[in-house]
């Protein structure tokens, strides 16, 4: 999964995220989604992501696109300027990933076993979805991505933020769910809420 964080004028960007959806489809990406932070140090910021097979692909893809004309003149009319571009891997995936809004939490895990993430993935989808708190939510390992790499980043995909807010506070008092975070040393690092373009 890579996610490329641009800042501009988001006057048009739905248009603009239909054509990178076009673009990227065409080139091999199975989802291509896009979103501006509302919270953050980056906040007002649009980050096209996109799913790949493989890394290879999402570069290859990533030269080709961003040297078409369409997209540069997409990219100038609305004074579009990268501020990152980062790859991760998809380690685990519940529910229905689709919202009105996202609630990315950036955290880190000192054991990270694949047996201690199921049971914490169990706990999460238990907790969360389905129940007002979240649609789904995925789990990326962030492998190339500045001072984000290794750390694990935990998408949610929400149609409340409140919603989400509150079942993630009962979390804090859940035993199963405690006892899995501490089966993989998970601690939470930051969290950016993110509107769904």
């Amino acid at each position: 999964m890579a996610f490329s964080q641009l800042s501009g004028d988001t006057s048009a960007v739905s248009d603009n995220l239909e054509l990178a959806r076009r673009l990227y489809s065409a080139e091999g990406a199975s989802r291509v989604a896009g979103s501006i932070s509302l919270t953050g140090q980056n906040v007002g910021s649009f980050t096209l992501s996109t799913m790949w097979d493989s890394s290879d692909a999402c570069f290859a893809a990533r030269a080709k696109v961003l040297g078409m004309e369409e997209m540069q003149a997409a990219m100038a009319a609305a004074q579009a300027q990268p501020l990152s571009f980062a790859v991760g891997t998809v380690f685990g995936e519940r529910g229905n990933c689709e919202g009105s809004h996202v609630v990315a939490v950036v955290g880190s895990s000192s054991n990270p076993t694949d047996e201690g993430r199921q049971k914490l993935y169990d706990a999460t989808e238990r907790l969360l979805v389905g129940n007002g708190a979240c649609n789904g939510f995925s789990s990326v390992r962030m492998v190339a991505a500045g001072e984000m790499t290794g750390a694990f980043l935990n998408i949610f995909y929400t149609d409340s933020v409140d919603g989400f807010f509150a079942g993630s506070a009962e979390s804090v008092t859940d035993q199963e769910f405690q006892t899995a975070r501490a089966e993989v040393g998970g601690e939470i690092h930051d969290r950016i809420v993110s509107r769904m373009v």
